[in-house]
């Protein structure tokens, strides 16, 4: 009987809700700090361990709750640090996080013979200030492929901010990553030829890693690689093995092409989420779990640094609580300086886990996605009915840290109401911070008279914010295009462009010059959606995605397409191109397209193919080029690149040279 099992589930979590409670006490007394009591703090404690017992699901049954408004209750909640491990591990086993696996048995496994410190982070000396990074001259986020060596880099949202990828290029050498393996190239057009290949160390102590993206700073390349990490667990008199998820960061000194060496060797808990390299400083963003947590033995509950063999707890103190945490996890924030580190600069930790980052050279936004839910007492309806009405939706957590040269400082937190689409969907621009999201509301009652009789409704549309740098909400844009999704976002300035789907694409221009009162300046609805978008030259916005059923909204094959944008007013498409491929990565991951209006370049792999495009006014799209591979190539790992007059094509089978005047292959090499 429904109102038998809420009664028992209740009385389970006010035992939760008042460890949780306490814990929050103590913070407040040890730090003197003001942490706003309400119910809303309340009972989203409850409501995120109730998810947990009862999995998420539709139809779980909740406690009581008041309704509360998101952006006012959430924003009065201060992310502050803990004092010390015994209260970390009171929040982690509230959270249901000491009830995780407990290893693969006891005995039987050695020692991985990593040395744990319990003390404080050694961090490195500071290195010497890096260089600002580049200031677009248009305030956009857009990035092009511009520098005085004539080569093409990687696909970044921000100028002069870097981000990692398996393909990089100091415009005389290429270093391409797949399948844990590093290939160095003399790229000399016609006579281009394999220097090295590097078989990267994908099993560390018997544990596989797995080599992701990389960076190049002159003469050292820094691999990012993902993987588990072994650590025994002493209970009594036995001992069991137990591990985490880690990413690790591997330094070579790449001077000698033909031979790189390993210099060292960092770690940090928790799976690779995503990184920006800033000047010299690189910034690594992981997120950790914490599945199995035993109160006298912090390892199994405090994130992890390292540095070659020696393993380091991060102190409590920085470890950052925001609001009410919904799970046991970490978001993980660590520098390291490329040019000159040996071990991380700083480290920070924040609970809850990561969804997506933006950085803008300066700062630092991290979102957090989460579901909040309001619980109605069973009470009569119109009909007289007796009803529990529950009322969910989805919103983002956003903490803001300033980066200074490897320091790592928490300025603001925030939230505002639905989820991301991506990193795209989040942009600082003179001050200011944009924020697209797609929300999901629904509602179940739960009659309760007699037999439990079960009724949903849900609603979807689409939102903009923009925010102060207290992560307070200026202005706001909501409830546009119901039922439909954010499929793409682009930040240009003082305008922002959004593309959204169900059916037909409207692209939505958006006037952000007074940030209080953002307004829709046009929406353009045509067959097909844009999952990238990139601004192209002054008058141009670049758009790849999908065709799709304008009845069905069945997505049928991807497509280029070219928009005016000279009218923010009455943007139009001006051409399309429809190829005969069903899928691209570039959706997922813009770092596969290279996008150069100076050169008039777009290219990018679709299927088993590497396509090469140019664009002009009077003819549209013209396809200069088009480099297969075999079907058993994973078209995820197609990339391509110009150096000088010759673009090169890699896979995980080989290198294609072509010659960019005639269109035409001049060399092919294999790995």
């Amino acid at each position: 009987m429904f109102k038998e099992q809420y009664v028992r589930d209740n009385d389970r979590l006010e035992a939760k809700e008042a460890l949780f409670m306490e814990i929050q006490d103590k913070l407040t007394q040890e730090q003197q700090t003001k942490v706003k009591r309400n119910r809303f703090v309340r009972w989203t404690a409850i409501a995120a361990t109730m998810l947990l017992v009862f999995g998420g699901t539709l139809g779980l049954v909740l406690p009581k709750a008041k309704k509360a408004d998101i952006n006012k209750e959430q924003q009065s909640l201060s992310a502050d640090s803990v004092l010390d491990y015994a209260t970390l591990y009171d929040m982690v086993e509230t959270l249901g996080g000491s009830n995780g696996w407990h290893g693969r048995g006891l005995g039987g496994f050695m020692n991985d013979g990593m040395v744990l410190v319990e003390d404080e982070v050694p961090m490195a000396e500071m290195a010497a200030p890096a260089a600002a990074p580049a200031e677009d001259s248009s305030g956009s986020s857009t990035a092009y492929f511009q520098n005085e060596t004539g080569h093409s880099e990687t696909n970044v949202q921000v100028a002069g901010v870097d981000e990692a990828d398996i393909l990089k290029t100091d415009g005389k050498y290429i270093y391409y990553l797949v399948q844990n393996t590093l290939y160095i190239a003399f790229a000399d057009g016609i006579n281009t030829r394999v220097l090295s290949s590097t078989l990267l160390d994908s099993r560390e102590d018997g544990y596989w890693h797995s080599s992701m993206e990389m960076y190049l700073l002159g003469d050292r390349l820094m691999i990012i690689s993902q993987g588990w990490s072994v650590m025994w667990i002493a209970r009594g008199l036995n001992s069991y093995e137990s591990g985490y998820n880690n990413t690790r960061i591997t330094i070579y000194d790449v001077s000698n092409r033909s031979r790189p060496v390993e210099e060292l060797s960092l770690g940090q808990s928790g799976s690779y989420v995503s990184s920006r390299m800033i000047g010299d400083m690189v910034y690594l963003i992981t997120s950790h779990y914490i599945y199995d947590a035993l109160k006298d033995q912090p390892k199994t509950f405090v994130p992890l640094i390292s540095a070659g063999n020696t393993e380091t707890l991060l102190p409590a103190s920085d470890v950052l609580v925001y609001g009410t945490p919904a799970e046991s996890a970490y978001t993980v924030i660590g520098a390291i300086n490329l040019k000159s580190g040996t071990a991380h600069e700083s480290a920070k930790a924040v609970f809850g886990s990561t969804g997506n980052i933006y950085c803008s050279g300066e700062h630092l936004l991290v979102a957090q996605s989460e579901y909040t839910y309001n619980v109605s007492d069973i009470a009569p309806d119109k009909k007289g009915e007796n009803v529990q009405i529950t009322e969910s939706a989805s919103n983002t957590k956003l903490i803001l840290f300033q980066l200074d040269h490897g320091k790592i400082t928490k300025l603001a937190q925030g939230t505002v109401p639905g989820s991301l689409l991506n990193q795209f969907s989040m942009d600082e621009y003179k001050g200011v911070f944009r924020v697209v999201t797609s929300v999901n509301r629904w509602v179940q009652r739960i009659y309760t008279d007699g037999l439990d009789r079960y009724e949903y409704d849900s609603e979807d549309y689409n939102c903009l914010y923009t925010l102060n740098q207290d992560l307070e909400i200026l202005g706001k844009i909501e409830k546009l295009a119901k039922d439909e999704w954010v499929k793409s976002v682009r930040f240009d300035g003082d305008i922002g462009y959004f593309v959204t789907f169900r059916q037909v694409d409207p692209l939505f221009a958006v006037d952000l010059s007074d940030p209080k009162k953002p307004r829709v300046l046009s929406a353009l609805k045509i067959p097909g959606f844009s999952e990238y978008l990139h601004v192209y030259g002054e008058e141009w916005l670049l758009g790849l995605g999908y065709q799709a059923d304008e009845k069905t909204g069945r997505r049928e094959g991807v497509k280029l397409s070219m928009f005016d944008i000279s009218n923010k007013a009455d943007v139009r498409e001006l051409s399309t191109a429809n190829l005969d491929a069903a899928y691209t990565v570039v959706g997922y991951n813009h770092k596969a397209i290279l996008v150069h209006a100076e050169r008039n370049i777009i290219a990018f792999p679709a299927d088993n193919a590497y396509y090469i495009y140019t664009y002009h006014a009077d003819t549209g799209f013209s396809l200069l080029k088009k480099v297969g591979v075999s079907d058993d190539i994973w078209s995820s790992n197609l990339r391509g690149l110009f150096i000088g007059s010759n673009f090169y094509v890699l896979s995980e089978s080989g290198m294609t040279v072509i010659d960019m005047i005639s269109w035409e292959r001049i060399s092919k090499l294999n790995w």
